[in-house]
C-alpha cells in the first residue's frame, strides 16, 4: 500500500497515522467510529421528528383553543358572578324624538346585557344643575382683601370645611383655599376674567341639585365683603341647584343627578339636554350586530383550524408533504372527525324551524372551510333570533330557584332529569336522578355527575333547606358541544394533545440520554483504536529498524 501517513485530529485526540505501515489508519478509525455512532444519529433523527410533532401539536392546540375563545359569547355561561355574558343577551338601544331635535342630543343610554326588551317614552323637563354663585367684580384679583376671619362652606352630603382668611390674602388666594378642600366639601372656586379689567370669584357645587351652604362666620364676613353674600343670603346666584325632572311613560319623577340608573331596570340614562315638550322614545332590543360579529369571529377561527388540518393532509404525486407532520396522526384524525360531526349536525329545541349552520347561511367548500352568505345570516339573526340562539347556546329548563347548574363539560346533546334531593341539617344527604342514586356525587350543597357516568362533567348546586323533587331539562347548542369536544383535545392540563406533548418530551429526554451514551461508547472505542493502531505503528517501526540493522550487517539492500 502506498505511503499515506500524516497527522489528523479525531474527537479530542491529535495523532500521526500510517507513518510506518503506510496504511490510512485514520480512515479505518473514522469508519469504525461512524459505524458505532450511526445509532446515535438515528436517535437524533427521532428527537428531531418528535420535536416537529410536538410543535405541530402545540399549533393544533393553540388553534383549537382559539376556536373555543371565539365561542365564549355564543355558548351558555354558567358563571354565578355573571362576568361572561352571551352575545344573545346583549342589547341595543334606538332613540327617536317626536320633534326635529336629534334624540341623542337630549339623552344618552347604556343598557346591561339581559335587560328586558321594551319601549319607553321619556321627556326631559329639566336637567339637574350645579349651584353657582359669584362675587362682585374687582379690578385686580391679586390685591390683598384686607379681611381676617373664617367661614364654613359645604353642600349636603359632604363635610363642611373651614376656610381661614388672613389680611394678606387676595381673591386668587381665597379661591385656592376653597379648592384645597373641595374634595371633602363639594364646593370649588375659580376666578373668572369677565372683561379686560374685571374679575369675579365663582363658587360652584360639585354635585347637582345641592345648594352651597355658608355657616359659622367669624371675624370679618369675607364673603359679604366681596359681594358673594349679604346677611347670609347669596347676592349673585348664577345658577340655582335644580333637580332633574323626567317624565317616563306619563309618570313624573325627580332625581338629584343627570345620570339615572334606578328608573328602568338595567338601563342607565344620561341627560344631556332639557327640552320640555319633546318626547324621546327608547326602544330596547337584541343587539344583532354583536351576535353577527361573534358568529363571524367563530367562522374565522374555525377556518384557521381547518386550514392547518388540511395542510397536514397534503399528498402530492403520491408523496406526503414534508410539512404534513401530522399526516395520518390519530389525534388529528379524532379531532377532525369529532368536530366535523358536530359541524354537520342539527341543534335547537323542539318546535324550531332552523337548526343547522347551513340554514344560517354558513356552508362548507371542498376543503371543509366555512363560507358565509352574510345577507342570509343577517336575515336569520333579525327574523329568527331565538332560533339562531338555540343553534349555538344551550337551553336549560328549571323551575326551582334554589337549584342551579354551575358548569357543564359533558357531551350529552340533551337530557331530562328528575332529581330527588334529600336534605338534613342544611346539607344534601341523598341525590337520585330518574330514580337512580348511583349517578351523582354530593357534598354540602354541591352535586356532580359521577366519573364514567353519562352525566360526568355536570355540576349543580342546591341551596334549599328542605328535600325537593326537581325537573331539569338540558338541550346543548353547538357552542357548548364544540367547546366541550375541543376541550378534550386542547385543554392545557387534561387535553389529549397535552398528554401527547408530555409523552414526546419524555421520549426526547430518553432518546437524548441514549444518544449521549452511544456517543460516549463510540468515543471510547475510537480512543482504543487510536491506541491500538499507535502500538501497531510502533511495532512496525521497530521491525523496520531491526530489518535495517540486519541489512547493514549483511551489506545488502535487498527487500
Amino acid at each position: 500500500m502506498a505511503d499515506t501517513g500524516g497527522i489528523t485530529t479525531q474527537g479530542t485526540r491529535t495523532f500521526f497515522f500510517g507513518t510506518s505501515s503506510g496504511i490510512n489508519t485514520s480512515a479505518l478509525i473514522e469508519a469504525a467510529y461512524n459505524q458505532r455512532v450511526a445509532e446515535a444519529d438515528k436517535l437524533d433523527t427521532r428527537v428531531t421528528n418528535n420535536t416537529k410533532k410536538y410543535d405541530a401539536y402545540t399549533k393544533l392546540q393553540t388553534l383549537s383553543q382559539a376556536v373555543q375563545t371565539s365561542l365564549t359569547t355564543l355558548r351558555k355561561s354558567y358563571s354565578v358572578l355573571g362576568d361572561v355574558k352571551s352575545s344573545f343577551d346583549s342589547r341595543s338601544a334606538t332613540l327617536s324624538s317626536n320633534t326635529s331635535t336629534d334624540a341623542t342630543k337630549i339623552l344618552g343610554v347604556a343598557i346591561d346585557a339581559g335587560t328586558p326588551k321594551g319601549s319607553y317614552d321619556i321627556e326631559i323637563v329639566q336637567k339637574a344643575k350645579n349651584h353657582r354663585v359669584a362675587s362682585t367684580a374687582t379690578a385686580d384679583p391679586t390685591v390683598a382683601l384686607n379681611q381676617t376671619g373664617t367661614f364654613d362652606v359645604g353642600i349636603p352630603g359632604k363635610t363642611a370645611g373651614t376656610i381661614n382668611v388672613t389680611s394678606g390674602m387676595s381673591l386668587n388666594d381665597l379661591a385656592a383655599a376653597i379648592n384645597a378642600q373641595s374634595t371633602t366639601t363639594g364646593v370649588s372656586a375659580s376666578v373668572l376674567k369677565v372683561s379686560s379689567n374685571s374679575y369675579q370669584l365663582i363658587m360652584s357645587a360639585t354635585d347637582t341639585a345641592k345648594e352651597i351652604e355658608v355657616t359659622n362666620v367669624t371675624g370679618s364676613n369675607v364673603l359679604d365683603s366681596i359681594g358673594v353674600t349679604s346677611g347670609g343670603a347669596f347676592v349673585n346666584e348664577l345658577q340655582p341647584a335644580d333637580e332633574a325632572i323626567v317624565v317616563l311613560d306619563g309618570v313624573t319623577v325627580t332625581r338629584d343627578t343627570n345620570t339615572i340608573s334606578d328608573l328602568i331596570d338595567g338601563v342607565e340614562l344620561v341627560i344631556a339636554k332639557q327640552e320640555p315638550g319633546t318626547t324621546v322614545t327608547l326602544e330596547i332590543g337584541d343587539d344583532t350586530s354583536k351576535v353577527k360579529d361573534a358568529i363571524v369571529g367563530f367562522v374565522n377561527a374555525y377556518n384557521e383550524l381547518r386550514q392547518y388540518i388540511a395542510a397536514n393532509q397534503v399528498v402530492t404525486d403520491g408523496e406526503v408533504s414534508e410539512d404534513a407532520v401530522l399526516f395520518s396522526d390519530v389525534q388529528l384524525k379524532n379531532l377532525t372527525d369529532s368536530v366535523q360531526t358536530l359541524i354537520n349536525g342539527s341543534f335547537g329545541s323542539g318546535g324550531t324551524t332552523m337548526a343547522t349552520l347551513r340554514e344560517l347561511g354558513i356552508t362548507q367548500d371542498g376543503d371543509n372551510n366555512f363560507l358565509v352568505d352574510e345577507a342570509k345570516l343577517d336575515v336569520a339573526i333579525v327574523s329568527k333570533f331565538d332560533e339562531v340562539r338555540s343553534i349555538f347556546e344551550t337551553k336549560i329548563t328549571n323551575a326551582n330557584p334554589e337549584f342551579a347548574m354551575l358548569g357543564n363539560s359533558s357531551r350529552l346533546k340533551s337530557a331530562n332529569i328528575s332529581f330527588d334531593i334529600t336534605v338534613s341539617g342544611g346539607v344534601i344527604t341523598g341525590v337520585s336522578a330518574n330514580g337512580d342514586s348511583s349517578l351523582f356525587d354530593f357534598s354540602g350543597t354541591s352535586i356532580t355527575g359521577k366519573a364514567g357516568s353519562i352525566y360526568e362533567g355536570m355540576r349543580f348546586a342546591y341551596i334549599g333547606t328542605s328535600s325537593a323533587t326537581i325537573s331539569f331539562g338540558l338541550t346543548q347548542g353547538l357552542g357548548d358541544l364544540l367547546d366541550n369536544t375541543l376541550d378534550t383535545f386542547a385543554d392545557a392540563v387534561t387535553g389529549s394533545l397535552q398528554s401527547q406533548k408530555i409523552s414526546l418530551n419524555d421520549q426526547n429526554k430518553d432518546l437524548s440520554t441514549r444518544a449521549g451514551r452511544v456517543r460516549e461508547r463510540a468515543d471510547d472505542f475510537r480512543n482504543s483504536l487510536i491506541d491500538r493502531y499507535a502500538r501497531f505503528e510502533s511495532q512496525i517501526a521497530q521491525s523496520k529498524s531491526v530489518l535495517n540493522q540486519i541489512k547493514a550487517i549483511l551489506g545488502t539492500n535487498d527487500e
